[in-house]
């Protein structure tokens, strides 16, 4: 590819020093100008000397015709080994997608076969965050920042690659919603007991009084819910009470 272009280069400027040639001496034969007392025989050396040079610039013109072909043609040549070469690519590139597509969806099943944690006796530390301040303050900030960091907490607890929680500040509600792939159903009872496990240590903040869970999982191309629950109790003294379940 490289010496096609290379090629290409010096047949235009070939063709620029031939065309500049050519225009000089056309150039010189047009200012001369025989005096009024010249000769026969010098009028026809000067017609004959421009009758060949016209020959030569029909010569030069054909050149110039050849040398613009042939570059017009590697040039073309060059476009469709370019063109057969991106279309390599992109087949490539395509390839590529499909297999981490398959490599990403291997690894979500290798993911869900994994045995879901079992929520720890001793909690997951929902004391340690300041629930007075966070339910007398209106910054969304903090709010955000522990929603982010309990996320995190419960992740190995739930199995589930997405978990999204929403403190609901007016009703005093912590919103759960589970997304990700059908688990084994190992898992999913490790899930909901660990959900209890939750609820049970969420007792100890007197500022909620309900707390909802949602399981939603893809099944192909579809998301489902595949499971929800809903606990509440009257005040921050009373323990949670499973008040709604979807199974």
């Amino acid at each position: 590819m490289i010496i096609i272009n290379w090629i290409c280069a010096g047949l235009i400027i070939l063709v620029l020093l031939v065309w500049l040639y050519r225009m000089v001496i056309n150039v010189r034969l047009q200012l001369i100008k025989p005096p009024r007392d010249a000769s026969t025989t010098f009028q026809r050396k000067l017609d004959y000397v421009k009758q060949m040079q016209q020959t030569k610039h029909v010569s030069a013109l054909l050149f110039i015709t050849f040398c613009l072909a042939v570059g017009s043609f590697l040039t073309t040549y060059s476009l469709f080994q370019v063109q057969d070469q991106l279309y390599a690519v992109n087949e490539q590139n395509s390839t590529l997608r499909d297999d981490v597509q398959v490599m990403k969806k291997e690894q979500k099943k290798l993911i869900n076969k994994l045995p879901v944690k079992e929520y720890p006796q001793e909690g997951i530390g929902l004391q340690d965050y300041a629930w007075a301040e966070l339910f007398s303050d209106d910054s969304r900030e903090k709010q955000y920042a522990m929603e982010s960091d309990l996320s995190n907490k419960l992740s190995p607890y739930f199995g589930l690659p997405t978990t999204l929680i929403v403190l609901d500040i007016p009703t005093q509600t912590l919103n759960i919603a589970l997304a990700g792939e059908l688990t084994s159903d190992n898992n999913r009872k490790q899930i909901k007991d660990n959900i209890k496990a939750f609820a049970a240590e969420a007792e100890k903040i007197a500022n909620l009084t309900q707390i909802t869970f949602q399981l939603n999982v893809r099944d192909g191309e579809k998301q489902k819910q595949d499971y929800s629950c809903t606990f509440s109790r009257e005040n921050g003294e009373d323990k949670f009470v499973m008040i709604q379940e979807e199974d």
